[in-house]
């Protein structure tokens, strides 16, 4: 079975360093390819790399499994739905050897945890969800799908956060609290209290600053 990382910019990068990384992880695949739609199909860092219409004619679903590597929440969900209309499946989910998931948390497909991500017990991830480095996500947690958690984000225990949410770096958020789908949590916020859906917050303690209709985190 072949591996195919869709995005081949610092996301895809960062995927392919924890393959590297984690041998349990990189032995469970023949190859390594890249998916981007943004450059001409050829090689890169010494893999195949094509846009999606080439790497459909080139490998079928039974022989490959993907896993989204951009930083865009939004852009997630839709590659999400497009490697699922196309009869795609994501890859289960892939930890860096210096991660750790409590054998009772639950992750769906095509979650990826990076070094030093914590994610405590009876937690539930949802599917295509990307967790960077040294997060940690406490107990009882229920996190949805396509959501970006960066570096150094810290989520207490019985924390619900919606589908397509962006928590920026070294963002926090309370215990009990919960985050509504399509949020963006800007760069160290401190959420100490509920965040409606579509809302963008800033600040300590976190304030809703702008709609997010754009559904945009960077430019």
């Amino acid at each position: 079975m072949n591996i195919a990382i869709y995005g081949s910019g610092g996301a895809g990068k960062e995927v392919f360093d924890l393959l590297q990384e984690t041998p349990e992880e990189r032995k469970k695949w023949d190859e390594i390819v890249f998916i981007d739609d943004t450059v001409p199909s050829g090689e890169y860092w010494s893999c195949r790399r094509f846009t999606f219409e080439d790497f459909r004619k080139v490998m079928s679903p039974d022989q490959v499994k993907i896993v989204i590597a951009v930083g865009e929440p939004k852009a997630r969900e839709d590659l999400y739905n497009r490697v699922k209309e196309a009869g795609y499946s994501l890859t289960p989910p892939l930890l860096h050897r210096l991660a750790f998931a409590s054998d009772s948390a639950i992750l769906g497909d095509g979650v990826v945890l990076q070094d030093g991500v914590r994610v405590s017990p009876e937690t539930v991830m949802g599917e295509n969800t990307f967790v960077n480095h040294r997060s940690m996500i406490g107990h009882n947690c229920v996190i949805g799908k396509h959501c970006q958690i960066s570096a150094n984000v810290m989520i207490a225990g019985c924390v619900t956060i919606g589908d397509t949410v962006f928590a920026g770096v070294s963002s926090c958020i309370r215990d009990h609290t919960t985050v509504g789908e399509h949020t963006i949590l800007s760069m160290g916020s401190v959420v100490l209290k509920d965040v409606r859906p579509y809302k963008i917050v800033l600040g300590n303690p976190a304030r809703e600053m702008a709609e997010n209709k754009d559904e945009r985190v960077f430019g």
